[in-house]
């Protein structure tokens, strides 16, 4: 009876060793090699009708260099994106990834790729009004000024606590670009909204969405990254770490009227894996709520 017992025992462990052994190997090699295209339709306050359809390209957390994140990968994301023929691209930040260097604060260290690079291999991206940039936290923990410097030289456009507004449809449509909240957890933020120059067709972008609780209210939608989705994503449980508000992890978050879409990003940080949240590139189309 023991030995049947400790025979079985033996079978479970074995199994579930298995198991294991092959979701870590599709974790670690298959998931961070796909790329999803996640697109989704949504109305919006503070929009005007005449612009429905609107679409926009969200990419976040590149992270050149880092786990399967090649320069070869970075022109794939490019072509991909370019598919989408979008009104805009924006671009969410954590551009670059530090490498694991015993002993260095993540400020120390030297990054897996340059940011002259990812930039360079970025440059081909096509939209009817701009590619849109704002700085992420690994970004700034690099060199912000030199990440911006990189950016603006293949002809991004690159928002710090500022707007940059353009003509569709006889309309005028803003994108308000809001530092990462980690840097100083946007202290001037109210500032800036006061000093908008329209308070209708209000895009905001930024790297951590934690910002959302801190926005106003005639933003049409905030857009952000900075979460990966968690990485990892276990049926029933979860994500078992967020780097911020749970709430505000992945998707389209709506609270006291206001809306937020956070897109899991491209690339790994920490770990190197992806378990049920793949790199993706969001395709927004916006539409009036009105």
């Amino acid at each position: 009876m023991l030995k049947k017992f400790l025979k079985y025992n033996l079978f479970v462990f074995l199994t579930g060793f298995f198991i294991g052994l092959l979701l870590l190997g599709y974790a670690y090699f298959i998931e961070p090699n796909r790329l999803v295209i996640k697109e989704v339709s949504l109305e919006v306050p503070n929009w005007d009708k005449e612009l429905n359809g609107f679409k926009i390209v969200a990419v976040s957390d590149i992270h050149g260099g880092s786990h399967t994140i090649t320069e070869e990968r970075i022109r794939n994301i490019t072509e991909q994106i370019n598919t989408q023929n979008p009104d805009i691209v924006v671009l969410l930040g954590d551009f670059v990834s530090q490498l694991h260097e015993q002993g260095k604060s993540i400020k120390e260290r030297e990054l897996a790729m340059p940011i002259e690079t990812i930039a360079e291999n970025l440059k081909g991206l096509k939209t009817k009004y701009g590619v849109f940039a704002v700085i992420g936290n690994h970004d700034w923990w690099y060199d912000e000024k030199k990440c911006r410097t990189a950016l603006e030289s293949v002809g991004f456009t690159v928002l710090v606590d500022e707007t940059k507004s353009f003509e569709v449809k006889n309309k005028t449509v803003t994108i308000l670009g809001i530092e990462d909240f980690w840097k100083d957890y946007n202290k001037g933020l109210q500032e800036v909204f006061a000093n908008l120059p329209k308070k209708n067709n209000i895009i905001g972008i930024t790297h951590n969405p934690d910002t959302f609780d801190r926005t106003h209210d005639t933003l049409a939608i905030l857009l952000a990254g900075h979460t990966h989705g968690g990485q990892v994503n276990f049926p029933y449980f979860g994500a078992p770490k967020i780097p911020g508000n749970k709430e505000y992890a992945s998707g389209h978050v709506v609270k006291n009227g206001r809306h937020l879409f956070v897109t899991t990003g491209i690339g790994t940080s920490i770990l190197p894996v992806r378990f049920r949240v793949p790199p993706e590139i969001a395709v927004i189309n916006l539409n009036s709520q009105n």
